[in-house]
């Protein structure tokens, strides 16, 4: 296959984790594993995929930046009701409710 090219990236997947945990926390949710791949997966399912290729770091630091700028916004919006849902129905047992004997 000749170089050593970078996989295609979902930028919008980069910006959604790189946010995830300011979100989590403004918005109070727990932060469980099982939260944090909840929310990301409904935020994911709800926004559009923005795929690259790129050929090294600087390109890939610009892309970032560029895409961050435009879509910000969308990305927090989407972790913020995905959180909300995942606060409504959690997948984990809040502490303190399990069964003790």
């Amino acid at each position: 296959m000749g170089k050593n090219r970078e996989k295609p990236m979902n930028l919008v997947r980069i910006l959604a984790e790189d946010l995830l945990p300011s979100v989590m926390q403004k918005m109070g949710v727990p932060d469980t594993e099982e939260n944090r791949e909840d929310i990301l997966a409904l935020t994911l399912n709800s926004l559009p995929t923005k795929y690259v290729n790129t050929d090294g770091g600087r390109l890939y630091a610009q892309l970032v930046d560029v895409y961050r700028l435009q879509y910000e916004s969308d990305v927090i919006i989407g972790l913020t009701r995905a959180s909300k849902k995942v606060l409504e129905k959690p997948r984990h047992k809040p502490e303190g409710t399990g069964d003790k004997k």
